[in-house]
């Protein structure tokens, strides 16, 4: 997501900075294990990730915390827990599915995108990647002082960069930063009022014996020219100080990671200072590095896993600029950038300080086409390097231009970087390795480090060239290739004798000469002085030519572009100016570029030259206006994207003042978003005004309005309960674009319940769209009505803090003005709802102060229109609510005319809920009066199992068809209770998510499903015994399969928790409260153990006796039953005859006696006959023709000391019923009955299973 316009090669979208290698990086983790000391072939495990990612938790800047829950088929939920904000404030999100990215932005943040906060901050996506997760890495540019920002609260490991004026920092999950940074923001205008701006801390990307001749080194060495004297700076992974090239080779290392050394653990610093520097002490030579009597410098960026943050990136620039002679930099975003980027910032002021060289790696994104040379390497005085192959063919994985925004010229030169042998680090594998001190590698990155060698040969030919000369020395000599752009390939591949030769006569390279922007009329030539250095002792006769073509090779006329004069003299030590005249009026439109050439007695020099006149685009203009009638503002926005192909332009445009823009190429276009109504002090939104038109046909300019007035309100009516409402914590619309030929651009809003509208659009005519309202209803969770001397009902907002109410009451009301001690006297409100205004104390104090009164409830009227929210502090105890300024005003001349009584009424557990999902296909519809008869839905019979008065959290995840991110928020859940819920039937997929703790801790959830209409669902969450099992699918990213064998290698992934609930929920284990250990035997002997059942054994082909087994506890005040689970399963397996998988015959068992909804059982006295257990012995999904032969079951009350063993009688299908025995609870010694349960099939595999604390036992 951005709210910058993309260039039209490409998104505008700056990625993470890596080690520019065009070869895949894979990483693995194994575990050591014992071994049975006589088996024939030794088996072994490995431990194996989450297939697919994990449970993920992020924590926003704001707060804000975004758990990542995966699902089936890549399918992702991206469920949303706010954060306290000072003012009580409970935002909404926007959840962006933009392609392959998700971002979640709160309210309240929105608006400060991009001038003041970078949107990858709120990319969950890359913040999982870079797991930034408890705590968000950033570079905070355009600072007030260092000192100021040390000063703050919440930021953590602050590092000063001044070549940014700027500072690194991690914003804590638990800090006060958030609250302090927006003390003084209007969050609701467009503008800021400080330049300062917090960028997301990316991590950015690490992109010889026939290279080297190409560059002309050799010859460079009979001259005596190897860069002696010169100092290069690496800036990458580390350093193999013992590697023989390299010894002797460095006088300095510093490491910016937060590894222990400078150690080279990846491998690319190691080929890359080699490629450099290096003696070819390994290989007798064969394998020199360009300049091997240069000086080398480390400094450790990237970690050995290859990712490199930005703001260790720039410290370690500040380090080497004063320093070193040449920076080498092989690293570089994997998008493309403008040049404002903090690193490439810090790359324009660093040279412009410390006259230092950055020779920097244009990226290997070359495949996805113009416009992706990323940064640091877009920066102005970059020398950024493209690759070739050794055939001087430029390779396709070469990142070019233009650059974004000003479409100019980089990369600057290119070098070989093709199957470059180099050194190899020390216990690396890097690239292909040659042996065990070589390896060969691909990439802009082992392009660069030719250039740097050739920079440190150039400057020590020449050592008063200034890094700008140096720069312009080798871009001016490089030899182009011919029939390629001077955008992919800048000057050419560098040529180091004639740098050397050439170093004479210098000019600045390369030359752009303008961006012209659509339409181009009524342009004016333009014209660029050009001043020739000879810094020889000799006149220099210079003739000069200039060659431009367009896109397609055509060469531009003569009177369009021309230098004069066309012949200069060049005093010595002295200079010489010509004049580049360009009339571009009359040119056809698109990119142009080519050489001025200088040529003289000695050779010549070649400056890159190039402009551009935009291609067609055109203007949408955007008129929003809110319900009343004000211009749009604050949150109000529109998404645009490609009609046919997201990928190309999709991105988010706010309101300012009523109006949002954007220039387009001419095509097809997507627009849709929101306007909003805020209250009268422009802080808090009324109401969402879902707007837009899912077709708009660009061919000029385009002017659109979208006047919320004219929507009309989407409402439900629930016949069987009349009186439900909105639940108060979960509103959520949809809008989802699939273009015609790729990528899918959504958004879902999410939040507290707000009013909501459409606006009629036309429909759809390229790509397909979707609008979706999915609403909760419940009973009413708060209510407000007066009730004498007249009835009315109000519409009033919980203030957060106090608990919420769960009965009616009827109070008399009183008005205490500001609600102020002094405001009370004379006043007697005991017993009775106060009404005060928003002026004067903060709520909590007008909360104290009326309960110190004896007031029942506190009624807090907006002094503005419209009605606010806001928290009156954890230590509040009366029901606090908000009511608009209108009412209260209402109110105030009721009690001007006597007695005022309301009724003030809440709900904390609805006996009913309406999971409903409101699609309309193709267009935007005019509001909705939707009618949800339970009789057309599914109904899902639901029991909360736990401890009464204990809070759980839920939510019900929905995807509708293709979709992959949904959107969802935790709501509170009484624990030990039950409700009937409805769901929409259909086309809609569900995932409920129930969490044992409020909110994240104990998680079990239902397979993903569909409903269809009359389907009755029974499901009981958390009912005792809780117990491990295996999933019953194929093709589940987490947290599990059916357990197989394929080959030698068993598969045994599988949840630690099961449920009884038909169909059981499953969850995984908690890092907080759970502890869990598997161990692998065979044949009696243990051979493997690990921390969790995520392993694959790897064992002989022979048949063999397979035995696993799960121990898994959990310790929290809130799970008082099953609070240990052992497992053991035993089965035969050999090698399957085919290379199929086979699924293995392990068997599970599912449990079910007479618990209530804290899981406890009856007492004797209040049972009907005797206590029965049951077991369901099944083998696991995709095991067939093997009978259940028996199971056995005993009991225990004195958490598994000692067991007692019951009758069992065979249900037959694999069902069994034990007959318990009834004892007193008083006469057990823990008040808990444990049961242990064996069963067995034909075969003879069995499954062993404990559950200590399976169930309470009542008492009297």
């Amino acid at each position: 997501m951005s709210s910058t316009p993309a260039h039209p090669g490409g998104r505008r979208r700056r990625g993470g900075l890596l080690p520019l290698l065009a070869v895949p990086l894979l990483t693995a983790s194994l575990i050591a294990v014992s071994s049975p000391a006589n088996a024939d072939e030794v088996p072994t495990i490995a431990e194996l990730p989450a297939v697919g990612p994990g449970q993920q938790i992020v924590t926003l800047i704001t707060g804000d915390r975004v758990l990542l829950e995966p699902g089936q088929d890549g399918r992702q939920v991206a469920v949303v827990e706010p954060g306290d904000r000072a003012s009580g404030l409970e935002p909404s999100f926007e959840v962006v599915e933009d392609g392959d990215d998700l971002y979640v932005v709160p309210a309240d943040a929105a608006a400060l995108i991009p001038d003041r906060l970078d949107p990858e901050l709120f990319n969950v996506t890359k913040l999982v990647e870079y797991q930034y997760l408890d705590g968000v890495p950033v570079i905070v540019t355009d600072a007030p002082s260092f000192s100021v920002a040390a000063t703050r609260d919440g930021l953590a490991q602050l590092d000063s960069l001044s070549s940014i004026d700027g500072y690194a920092a991690t914003i804590e999950a638990d800090g006060g930063w958030w609250p302090q940074m927006t003390a003084t923001t209007d969050f609701v205008t467009t503008s800021s009022r400080s330049s300062e701006k917090v960028w997301l801390d990316e991590l950015l990307d690490i992109t010889l014996d026939e290279s080297v001749p190409m560059i002309g080194a050799p010859e460079a060495w009979e001259e005596g020219y190897d860069g002696t004297g010169t100092t290069v700076a690496v800036l990458d992974t580390g350093i193999d100080e013992d590697h023989p090239d390299l010894v002797g080779q460095i006088v300095d290392t510093k490491n910016f990671t937060t590894e222990p050394d400078t150690t080279d653990g990846h491998g690319h610093g190691t080929h890359v200072a080699g490629t450099i520097a290096g003696t070819g002490a390994g290989s007798d030579g064969a394998y020199t590095g360009v300049a091997p009597g240069a000086d080398l410098l480390i400094g450790k960026i990237c970690t050995s896993s290859g990712t490199c943050p930005n703001s260790g990136t720039i410290a370690a620039m500040e380090w080497a600029a004063p320093i070193a002679d040449v920076i080498s930099m092989s690293i570089g975003s994997s998008a493309g950038d403008d040049g404002t980027a903090p690193t490439a910032v810090a790359v324009n002021n660093l040279t412009a300080q410390h006259d230092a060289l950055f020779v920097i790696a244009a990226g290997n994104s070359g495949r996805q086409g113009p416009g992706t040379v990323g940064s640091p390497g877009s920066a102005d005085a970059a020398l950024t390097v493209g690759a070739v192959n050794k055939s001087g063919v430029l390779a396709d994985f070469s990142s070019y231009g233009p650059r974004l925004g000003d479409f100019a010229i980089k990369p600057d030169v290119t070098a070989p970087g093709v199957s470059i042998v180099a050194p190899r680090g020390a216990g690396t594998s890097m690239g292909t390795p040659v042996d065990d001190l070589y390896t060969s590698a691909n990439g802009t990155s082992m392009a660069t480090p030719h250039v740097a060698g050739a920079a440190a040969i150039a400057l020590q030919a020449s050592p008063d060239l200034t890094a700008p000369q140096l720069k312009s020395s080798l871009v001016n000599t490089a030899v182009p290739a011919p029939d390629v752009s001077v955008y992919q390939q800048g000057g050419g591949l560098v040529n180091i004798p004639a740098a050397i030769h050439g170093g004479g006569l210098v000019a600045p390279a390369p030359m752009n000469l303008g961006f012209f922007g659509y339409p181009q009329t009524d342009l004016e030539p333009v014209e660029r002085e050009v001043t020739y250095t000879n810094r020889t002792d000799q006149p220099i006769e210079v003739d000069l030519t200039l060659e431009l073509t367009d896109e397609a090779g055509t060469a531009i006329p003569d009177s369009a572009v021309s230098v004069e004069p066309s012949g200069l003299t060049v005093p010595a030590g002295d200079t010489a100016t010509a004049t580049v005249t360009l009339d571009p009026q009359g040119l056809a439109l698109g990119g142009y570029g080519g050489f001025l050439t200088a040529s003289h007695a000695d050779g010549a020099e070649r400056s890159p030259v190039g402009f551009h006149l935009e291609k067609e685009m055109y203007e949408i203009v955007i008129n929003g206006i809110a319900r009343d009638g004000r211009p749009a503002f604050g949150n109000s926005s529109v998404y645009i994207a490609d009609a046919y192909d997201t990928a190309k332009l999709a991105l988010q445009v706010r309101f300012d003042n009523g109006v949002a823009r954007l220039r387009v190429p001419p095509g097809a276009y997507y627009v849709g978003g929101t306007i909003n109504t805020y209250d009268g002090n422009n802080a808090t939104p009324q109401d969402r005004v879902m707007v837009g038109e899912p077709t708009v046909e660009v061919t000029g300019d385009v002017e659109l309005t979208f006047d919320a007035r004219l929507a009309e309100e989407i409402t439900v009516d629930t016949p069987d309960h009349p009186d439900s409402s909105p639940h108060y914590n979960q509103s959520r619309q949809m809008l989802r674009f699939i273009a015609e030929d790729n990528g899918t651009y959504g958004a879902t809003y999410i939040g507290p319940w707000t009013q909501t509208f459409a606006l009629e659009s036309g429909s759809v005519e390229v790509g397909s769209f979707e609008f979706v309202t999915n609403p909760r209803l419940t009973a009413p969770h708060l209510a407000l009505s007066v009730t004498a001397p007249t009835e009315s009902d109000l519409y009033a907002r919980q203030l957060s803090g106090p608990p919420p109410l769960n009965e009616e009451l009827n109070l008399p009301l009183v008005y205490v003005g500001d609600g102020t001690e002094a405001d009370y006297e004379g006043l007697d409100v005991t017993g009775a709802a106060v009404l005060t205004s928003r002026t004067g104390p903060t709520l909590p104090q007008k909360e104290a102060v009326a309960r110190a009164n004896g007031a029942a409830a506190l009624l807090v009227m907006n002094n503005a229109d419209g009605w606010f929210t806001g928290s009156v502090g954890s230590e509040a105890e009366l029901p606090s609510m908000s009511v608009s300024g209108e009412d209260g005003e209402a109110l105030r001349e009721q009690l001007a005319d006597g007695e005022v009584t309301v009724r003030v009424a809440g709900t904390t557990d609805s006996p009913y809920l309406y999971d409903l999902v409101l699609p309309e296909p193709d267009a935007f519809p005019s509001g909705g009066d939707y009618v949800a008869n339970t009789a057309d839905l599914a109904v899902v019979d639901n029991s909360f199992h736990g401890v009464p008065g204990h809070v759980m959290g839920e939510y019900r995840a929905m995807w509708r068809p293709g979709q992959i991110y949904g959107a969802a928020q935790y709501t509170q859940t009484p624990a030990a209770t039950a409700r009937v819920e409805y769901v929409s039937p259909g086309d809609s997929l569900y995932r409920q998510t129930l969490t044992a703790a409020w909110t994240t801790v104990g998680t079990l959830m239902e397979r993903d499903t569909t409903y269809q209409v009359g389907d009755e669902v029974d499901r009981s969450w958390f009912r005792s015994p809780m117990r491990s099992g295996i999933l019953d699918r194929y093709g589940a990213r987490n947290p599990g399969d059916p357990v197989t064998r394929t080959g030698n290698a068993i598969k045994f992934v599988l949840p630690e928790w099961f449920d009884n609930g038909s169909p059981a929920a499953y969850g995984v284990y908690h890092a907080s409260v759970d502890t869990v250990a598997f161990r692998a035997y065979q044949d009696g002997e243990l051979f493997g153990e690990a921390p969790r059942p995520r392993i694959t054994a790897t064992v002989g082909p022979a048949e063999a006796e397979y035995r696993f087994e799960v121990d898994l506890a959990r310790n929290a005040d809130w799970w008082p039953t099953s609070t240990e689970v052992h497992t053991a399963w035993t089965f035969t397996s050999d090698r399957p005859q085919t290379d199929e998988t086979e699924t293995l015959p392990l068997l599970q068992a599912t449990y079910d006696t007479d618990l209530d909804l804290t899981n406890t059982a009856p007492h004797p006295r209040d049972r009907n006959g005797p206590a029965t257990f049951d077991v369901s012995v099944s083998h696991q999904s995709g095991v067939e023709g093997i009978d259940i032969a028996g199971a056995k079951v005993w009991i225990s009350y004195d958490d598994g000391v000692t067991w007692q063993k019951r009758p069992v009688k065979d249900l037959g299908d694999g069902d069994f019923r034990a007959i318990l025995d009834s004892p007193d609870p008083e006469d057990t010694e823990t008040g808990f009955a444990s049961v242990r349960v064996e069963a067995w099939d034909a075969d003879g595999n069995r499954i062993e299973q404990e559950v200590i604390r399976a169930w309470q036992l009542a008492e009297r």
